[in-house]
């Protein structure tokens, strides 16, 4: 099965494992996660995934890197 990244058009090539698959799979040209949808070897469904906003990192105690 083929499909067209949504993000920068290159086409990707998925083998018969994803003839009945919901997840997600990721561009190795432009590291894009794509959230696919298949039944029956048939392209339901392509959207880029949500992914959560990073969140800040709070420095350890005691870190040597942490400003005083």
């Amino acid at each position: 099965m083929k499909i067209n990244c949504i993000s920068c058009g290159h086409n990707l090539s998925l083998d018969d494992a994803y003839g009945d698959f919901s997840g997600l799979v990721r561009c190795y040209v432009c590291g894009s996660l794509l959230e696919i949808k298949t039944k029956d070897g048939k392209l339901q469904s392509v959207n880029l995934a949500q992914m959560p906003p990073p969140q800040p990192q709070q420095p350890l105690a005691g870190d040597p890197c942490t400003p005083r």
